[in-house]
């Protein structure tokens, strides 16, 4: 059987090994590379870039974002075909009843009328103060800028996800702790029972242990609960519905043992040039100077060219047929009978020759010259202004951002570093104080409380041991996000 002081070696062993893993999982979220084509089932171990590869796939969120960028595509090609000659055609038919002038033979009608209208009209603009051609660069620019949007769902995502990840990897390493933990004290109330079965210590010796050992069995089922409720989440986070079957991979690295640190001016510029938080600001930006440009142009005035063709067909349209009548009227008293021309009403015309009677044509140059028009005009151009100016702080503000949270990550890991060598010294000397206080225990020079605290302070420090190295692995990981750096240590 092992002692305890080689059990506590075997379980900070595995613990170091452990936090090397979460080092290299932390890391792989940035890997955006990794595609996998084959689903992998429920039930076998699920590595973290499968899990953030799958979130990419399923994400409502992300799809929402890639919803927004397809739409933004939309936009530009709708523009661009704004610089195209618009041409529209329509038909009608009408029917009169009752008196009414007919369209096409500009007569009295009292009787059901119908007529037909054929027009086809364009449109060309010839000049509108350039708002077509800045609208154009306003959407493509918009549409670059939503690429780089579905980008930060993608990262944000990959960071949640990676952030559930790790705690269930967290939470996997305290119950193994509090279970090896649980362990060794009960070998210690076996041993503590011969003791005072041998008369070498006092009953309230085992009693006291016997104490740890309970106390020790309520850490490990709060231990599995924190497990399962972190396995929980990052399910749920997945949107995976068959929970109980779900489960990680905990694969195995190494870490070297004086890991260089970059500094935050070295990470800040790498990271203006990899993160798409970054280039989405920018994007927008000039994406609101496009479109000041375009109201801008709103002031100028518009020429258009115009052209309309057209016919018509009516129902009462008929053929008029001339003829003669009989009249007798009287000259210096005598009859005199005359042959006075008439017309009278044919047949219907027909359709044909009504269109090609009734085709007609326009052309006109319109100039529309914006003299007062509720300053709408104005203030639209002065409110695509301020927003220009507005999204081009969003700009600037990021890239603030971006250094101070690179300046605090970078701090956080030079404090982490520092306090994970000041916990080691403390882990080491707490062991050979246990180890010292368990060795008088055994022989009955010491009393439990004294073993139970020395064992209490133990477990504080390797937990404290455990968070500095999280900490600082997380940090170090953070700064290598930034920089995308490729999946290596």
């Amino acid at each position: 059987m092992l002692s305890l002081s080689a059990l506590k070696k075997v379980v900070l062993r595995n613990i170091h090994n452990k936090l090397n893993l979460i080092a290299i999982l932390l890391l792989s979220f940035g890997i955006t590379n990794a595609q996998k084509d084959s689903s992998m089932a429920l039930g076998q171990p699920w590595p973290l870039d499968y899990c953030i590869n799958y979130a990419w796939q399923h994400n409502l969120t992300i799809k929402q974002s890639e919803i927004s960028r397809n739409i933004a595509e939309n936009n530009v090609t709708s523009s661009k075909a704004n610089l195209l000659p618009t041409v529209n055609g329509y038909v009608a038919n009408t029917w009169n009843y009752g008196r009414t002038i007919d369209p096409f033979t500009n007569t009295f009608a009292t009787s059901e009328v119908l007529s037909q209208d054929y027009y086809v009209s364009g449109q060309f603009t010839i000049f509108g103060g350039e708002q077509s051609v800045n609208q154009v660069k306003q959407n493509k620019t918009a549409f670059e800028a939503s690429k780089f949007d579905v980008e930060i769902s993608k990262n944000n995502i990959a960071l949640n996800i990676a952030a559930s990840y790790l705690q269930v990897l967290l939470d996997q390493e305290l119950l193994t702790e509090a279970t090896n933990q649980h362990r060794v004290t009960l070998q210690q109330v076996e041993h503590t029972q011969q003791l005072v079965t041998a008369g070498s210590l006092s009953r309230s010796n085992l009693l006291d242990v016997q104490a740890q050992e309970a106390n020790d069995d309520v850490n490990q089922v709060n231990a599995q609960t924190q497990l399962d409720l972190a396995t929980l989440g990052l399910a749920q986070l997945l949107d995976i519905d068959s929970v109980q079957l779900f489960k990680i991979a905990v694969p195995i690295i190494t870490i070297p043992d004086n890991p260089a640190i970059d500094g935050p001016d070295q990470v800040y510029y790498k990271a203006l040039t990899t993160m798409p938080d970054i280039h989405s600001a920018e994007l927008k930006w000039k994406s609101a100077e496009y479109a000041r440009g375009a109201a801008a142009g709103a002031l100028y005035p518009k020429l258009t060219f115009n052209a309309t063709l057209g016919s018509g067909y009516s129902g009462s349209d008929y053929e008029t047929q001339m003829g003669y009548a009989t009249q007798t009227i009287l000259v210096g008293g005598s009859p005199v009978i005359l042959q006075v021309p008439t017309e009278t009403e044919g047949s219907l015309l027909p359709f044909h020759q009504q269109i090609a009677d009734n085709f007609n044509k326009s052309f006109s140059f319109r100039l529309n010259i914006p003299i007062l028009n509720g300053l709408q005009t104005n203030m639209a151009y002065r409110n695509a202004k301020l927003n220009a100016l507005n999204n081009y702080y969003n700009y600037e503000n990021s890239e603030l951002t971006l250094r101070k949270n690179i300046q605090q990550a970078y701090a956080d890991a030079l404090g982490a570093l520092r306090k994970y060598h000041a916990t080691q010294k403390s882990v080491a000397s707490l062991t050979e104080a246990y180890n010292y206080t368990k060795t008088k225990f055994d022989v009955g020079m010491s009393t439990a409380l004294d073993y139970n605290t020395a064992q209490t302070n133990l477990n504080k420090a390797e937990s404290d041991l455990l968070q500095a190295k999280y900490n600082y692995i997380f940090k170090i990981k953070v700064l290598d996000y930034y920089q995308g750096k490729p999946l290596k240590l």
